[in-house]
């Protein structure tokens, strides 16, 4: 269980998830033998590399924990909701390599993916509720469109593997 208590904590989830993410993708680069495919998740996950950067530019630039009156949420909640998420997060980075070892059917792996990047968005929605700073807020707006573009860009893949069947797992 991963325990938040400021918000550099926070940050070094949302690192965690983009690295995992990225492991995921380079994994599933790597079985896939379609070349939309593999460049398809090649992409992904050069994309969430980029995304571990700009978490650890957002972190460098705030405050390592935040105000107790920067949000009004006097139970908790919202702190209490992105610990749920983060601890149910499908995606660490043994859980990633153990399912893909096992995939024999494409659609698994977009499954997965699909699950990861809606998860993902979640998590960063959740993040945001309790970022103090506006300009911290935006940043995470823009991942989490980032995220959401990831969605429909596995969702529009995924059609056309089961109109065509051209993506092939090793």
């Amino acid at each position: 269980m991963f325990v938040f208590g400021t918000a550099d904590d926070v940050f070094t989830m949302a690192v965690r998830i983009e690295e995992n993410g990225e492991a995921f993708y380079r994994g599933a680069a790597a079985i896939t033998k379609a070349p939309e495919v593999k460049m398809l998740f090649e992409s992904l996950a050069d994309m969430e590399a980029g995304h571990i950067v700009a978490f650890k530019s957002l972190r460098s630039r705030l405050p390592g924990s935040f105000p107790a009156d920067a949000v009004w949420d006097p139970e908790g909640l919202a702190e209490g909701y992105l610990q749920a998420t983060a601890d149910t997060h499908i995606f660490t980075r043994e859980s990633a390599e153990n399912r893909l070892k096992k995939v024999t059917n494409p659609l698994d792996v977009f499954d997965m993916a699909l699950q990861f990047e809606k998860d993902s968005v979640t998590f960063f929605l959740g993040m945001k509720e309790i970022l103090p700073d506006p300009n911290g807020k935006s940043e995470i707006d823009k991942l989490i469109q980032a995220e959401m573009e990831h969605v429909k860009m596995l969702s529009s893949a995924l059609s056309r593997f089961r109109e065509t069947g051209e993506a092939t797992i090793s």
